[in-house]
């Protein structure tokens, strides 16, 4: 009896790539591991996309190689009103998830209820533009969101469009409604990115025409993930600096409330400092120069419950709490996470430092600058 000739062996082929190939091919890894749920390898990646020749995947590689310089120039096409291409959008939704999801376990920093309803809504423009009962990628829509008693009764195959829109639909209700101890669907900002990668739109303008109205939204999100992502803001390098000149341009104004007071030094590259003067025999000041501390701090002193006993805020620039007393009187401290400084406060100088800042803040030259670090930073 003959032998069984062994199997023909597939061919090794080996190539040199450069060293930005091969940068790019890591950005594409990490995207597709995402998206899959496992591990893949860069040499699985190379395959893929010899195999499967898609132009737009490369070019998604390519700009995300360069976010700064790709998201500047996006963000100037849009102020110019010009359409975006389906790449483009891709790697604003792709910050997006990353956004959504950075500080995911750290409730008092998580993104807020409303970009998620923004994000939510965008995909379901984006995903409206489907004339399809039923789509391969519903299943993995509905696992990205809240459970749907509905759906949880039907088989994978048997999920379909109008599970995805209900299931979306009940989830913004619930945002914009939420309970006490209710989770947010951080995984669902994954949607909008995976329906623009998996899906081909013919019509470009219609999917400006379904994105384009949530722009602001998907923005501050976007340069949100950018800034957790890289730790660098959304800065150009190459515009003319807006160089304060003490001389020349008007200070920000000070704000005194009882003891307490602060005041808003101008950074030389725009933006500004904040500085607390707290009340005290030392009279201690604090500065912050962080954007992203600043808004933390702002977000702490609008929501804290500093009212009850035994309250804490856990963030990730700041801790908070209070306590009571023995004279009944309830105790605020707030301390800053990366250096340990403590204060102490009692009532009247907390609501004083908040009335400041809610005043300072309403100052035309201080939301100005204010303006521009968001379109930076996004959503902190």
């Amino acid at each position: 009896m003959a032998e069984k000739a062994p199997p023909p062996q597939q061919p090794v082929i080996s190539i040199r790539i450069s060293e930005a190939l091969r940068y790019r091919l890591e950005h594409l890894r990490k995207i597709l591991s995402l998206k899959s749920g496992e591990s893949i390898s860069t040499s699985e990646v190379a395959k893929q996309l010899l195999e499967s020749a898609r132009d737009d995947r490369l070019e998604f590689v390519k700009l995300i190689s360069e976010p700064i310089k790709s998201l500047l120039n996006i963000r100037q096409k849009v102020e110019a009103k010009l359409p975006l291409a389906q790449t483009e959008w891709l790697i604003v939704a792709w910050f997006c998830q990353r956004g959504a999801e950075a500080l995911s376990d750290n409730v008092q920093s998580q993104i807020s209820n409303e970009s998620l309803i923004g994000i939510l809504e965008a995909f379901l423009a984006v995903y409206g533009l489907q004339n399809a009962k039923r789509t391969p990628r519903d299943p993995y829509y509905v696992a990205n969101l809240p459970p749907d008693e509905e759906v949880s009764k039907k088989s994978l195959q048997d999920i379909g469009s109008n599970d995805v829109r209900r299931t979306v639909e009940k989830t913004i209700l619930a945002l914009r409604n939420p309970k006490p101890g209710q989770l947010k669907p951080i995984l669902a900002a994954r949607n909008l990115f995976f329906v623009l990668d998996e899906t081909e739109f013919s019509n470009i303008e219609k999917l400006n025409g379904a994105l384009s109205p949530h722009w602001p939204v998907l923005w501050r999100v976007c340069a949100r993930g950018h800034y957790f992502e890289r730790g660098e803001p959304i800065f150009d390098e190459n515009a003319a600096p807006e160089i304060f000149d003490p001389f020349v341009d008007p200070q920000l104004p000070a704000f005194e409330e009882g003891e307490c007071s602060i005041f808003l030094p101008r950074g030389r590259r725009g933006g500004f400092a904040l500085c607390l003067n707290l009340p005290g025999k030392l009279s201690p000041m604090y500065p912050m120069s962080e954007f992203a501390m600043i808004s933390e701090f702002r977000a702490m002193l609008e929501r804290f419950d500093w009212k009850h006993d035994r309250s804490f805020w856990r963030g990730y620039y700041f801790f908070a709490s209070t306590s009571k007393l023995e004279s009944g009187e309830i105790d605020i401290a707030f301390r800053a996470n990366h250096n340990g400084i403590t204060f102490h406060l009692e009532r009247g100088a907390w609501l004083a430092i908040r009335n400041l800042l809610r005043r300072a803040w309403e100052h035309p030259e201080v939301c100005r600058l204010w303006d521009e670090e968001m379109l930076r930073y996004g959503e902190i």
